[in-house]
């Protein structure tokens, strides 16, 4: 099996790149370094799955200088408490060198479900955190931004507040501490489309290593590469038919602890001080969720998940993680209009380039051994509404799923490598 998958991925980089080379590199339909200035004050009235939904502002400042330097920012507040204010594409070197920045800070309760492709989605619990990032990157680029290679940082801190059961009730008893870490990544991309933010045709490639960090003895060390390849095929007019494969693997390079015991007197719930009865074996049952995911990533490491705004649309975020994930879907784009039109109406000012609908299927595995992954498989499926504007996405998504229907309002295209909900 693992063979074949590789022969299959081979087949299918060799097809898209090929074609794009015969054809000659695929002309970009715009400049890549855009010059149209914007600015947009805007609603937010979002939810992200798995973590709820949210209300705020957000003011967005789009190619300001003569150049493509963007600054955005947001404040928002509900079930996702969280405030954020990013400088994006500044030039430290002109159109070769730039630099992104930015810092966020949340407190969110999470949905957290076991570990495997086989979790019971009744078996939950909910962690209360809080915390804080600053994040880093400079991108090297070439050729219209088709060749590209990046080193990124994550400064931050974190603490858990409280544990929630399945009923809501909250585990006294926990470590609630602050924990700080400083995270690296490198990666590249090879991007052959007509246009980096809205792609109607070519291939894109992109590669990620998340590098190995771990700040106790108890946790393991590891390394995690993510592979996402994309094809956009032109239909009609201006539609596109867009495909999408992602495979992620998490590489230990040291163990941590493996003793169901030991960890448990380590980082368990304490539900020793609950008397012999229901709150004991509640207790217990959360702490078994909490713990298993703790073994399998300190046996295996943890991949990137599956579920949320990028992949797997209709679950929660990371609702499916293990050692390895495998991703495929696509997803059909009715851009309506193609166009340039200026507004300006007092608080938003900028060019709209398109109205989007999209219908998508989506299917993804998660196991700890690759020879597991395709025993196990959940998928997606749904429709969506896009505004495409001056430097902007603007999404909506409804999919439906094996464990209901999930509604979201987000920004960018699906199948990114990196989104705010899961930075890194």
């Amino acid at each position: 099996m693992r063979l074949a998958v590789g022969l299959f991925l081979s087949w299918m980089l060799l097809t898209l790149f090929s074609n794009a080379s015969l054809a000659g590199v695929v002309e970009r339909r715009k400049d890549q370094f855009g010059r149209d200035f914007a600015y947009y004050i805007y609603p937010i009235i979002g939810e992200i799955p798995g973590m709820g939904k949210a209300t705020g502002l957000g003011v967005s400042v789009s190619n300001m200088g003569d150049g493509d330097t963007d600054v955005t920012g947001y404040y928002v507040r509900g079930d996702i408490k969280a405030t954020g204010l990013a400088l994006l594409d500044y030039h430290i070197l002109p159109q070769r060198l730039i630099f992104d920045v930015g810092y966020n800070d949340y407190r969110i309760v999470t949905t957290t479900y076991g570990v495997g492709a086989n979790s019971d989605p009744a078996n939950v619990i909910y962690p209360k955190v809080e915390g804080r990032y600053l994040l880093g990157q400079l991108t090297l680029t070439f050729d219209e931004r088709r060749y590209e290679m990046f080193a990124r940082m994550l400064n931050g801190r974190n603490r858990l507040i409280e544990v929630l059961d399945k009923d809501k009730q909250a585990f006294p008893g926990l470590d609630t501490s602050w924990k700080s870490g400083i995270y690296y990544s490198v990666g590249g991309s090879l991007d052959l489309t007509d246009d980096r933010l809205d792609p109607r045709k070519g291939a894109r490639f992109e590669f990620s290593s998340r590098l190995p960090h771990s700040t106790r003895a108890d946790e393991s060390e590891y390394y995690v590469n993510d592979y996402n390849l994309t094809g956009y095929v032109p239909m009609r007019k201006w539609d596109t038919l867009v495909f999408n494969l992602f495979y992620s693997r998490a590489h230990v390079t040291r163990q941590g602890t493996t003793d169901y015991a030991t960890l448990q007197q380590q980082q368990g719930l304490n539900c020793n001080q609950y008397p012999a009865g229901p709150e004991r074996n509640t207790c217990l049952s959360a702490e078994a969720t909490l713990l298993a995911g703790k073994l399998e990533n300190n046996q295996y490491g943890t991949a990137t998940a599956l579920g949320g705004t990028q992949r797997l649309r209709s679950y929660d975020n990371w609702r499916f993680y293990a050692g390895q994930a495998l991703f495929y879907g696509t997803e059909y784009r009715w851009n309506l209009t193609d166009e340039r039109t200026p507004f300006n109406i007092y608080l938003a000012k900028g060019i709209r380039t398109g109205i989007q609908l999209a219908a998508f299927w989506e299917r993804g595995m998660v196991a700890n051994e690759f020879g597991q992954l395709f025993k196990n498989k959940h998928e997606s499926y749904g429709v969506g509404a896009r505004l495409i504007l001056s430097g902007v996405i603007i999404r909506f998504d409804l999919a439906k799923g094996d464990e209901g229907t999930q509604s979201q309002l987000f920004i960018t295209y699906p199948w990114s490598m990196f989104s705010v909900d899961n930075p890194g």
